[in-house]
């Protein structure tokens, strides 16, 4: 996570729900980004990063559970701590949030010091999953390298074989070329000697 403010996307269909987590995280030096529904919290998290997402569960066309699992299903999003915040308090609507792939939940009504506790715990998780996220892609980065060298010097020892190969062929025709001649000198030789004699 970079020194800017850490990005938190608030989604919920109830305005004054929205004001009310601006009101607990904007002056802990957060920027709050506010979304009304599920369309329009794809569109936000598309265009610029986000560095938590506290997500409504009743909402009307999408629901939280529907957008959690669309984040996550997300190569770019997946990454990303997401937050159901829900009045909903039985067994079976949070174990439905954890198989859309929350990491967390918060019941109605937020309790701000809570809010704020679970707030930078995820966001130490996230600078860690960033930092391990910037190192896998550097280590990608240098075997990529690693792999184009070794590639290269194949690639070298193959040409330089081939030009061994050549050599070691064109000095054995030599060889035998040279053999032909003193094989022709003592033909020529011997004839010689007979025309000598006649």
């Amino acid at each position: 996570m970079n020194t800017a403010k850490p990005r938190i996307l608030c989604i919920d269909d109830e305005l004054v729900n929205l004001k009310l987590f601006e009101a607990a995280l904007a002056p802990e030096g957060y920027e709050v980004i506010k979304a009304t529904n599920g369309k329009e919290a794809l569109e936000i998290i598309s265009e610029q990063e986000v560095d938590i997402v506290f997500l409504d569960v009743m909402m009307p066309e999408m629901d939280g559970y529907e957008i959690c699992r669309r984040l996550k299903e997300n190569p770019l999003t997946q990454h990303i701590p997401i937050v159901m915040v829900t009045a909903l308090s039985d067994k079976e609507s949070r174990i439905r949030g954890l198989e859309a792939g929350a990491n967390d939940f918060l019941t109605k009504p937020v309790d701000r010091t809570e809010l704020l506790i679970r707030t930078n715990n995820l966001l130490k998780i996230k600078e860690f999953a960033d930092f391990l996220k910037q190192h896998n892609e550097l280590l990608d980065l240098e075997v990529k390298k690693a792999v184009e060298a070794l590639q290269k010097s194949e690639k070298e020892l193959k040409k330089r074989v081939k030009e061994l190969e050549e050599f070691y062929d064109m000095a054995i025709g030599r060889e035998l070329r040279i053999k032909e001649l003193k094989e022709e000198m003592e033909s020529l030789k011997e004839e010689l000697g007979k025309y000598k004699k006649a």
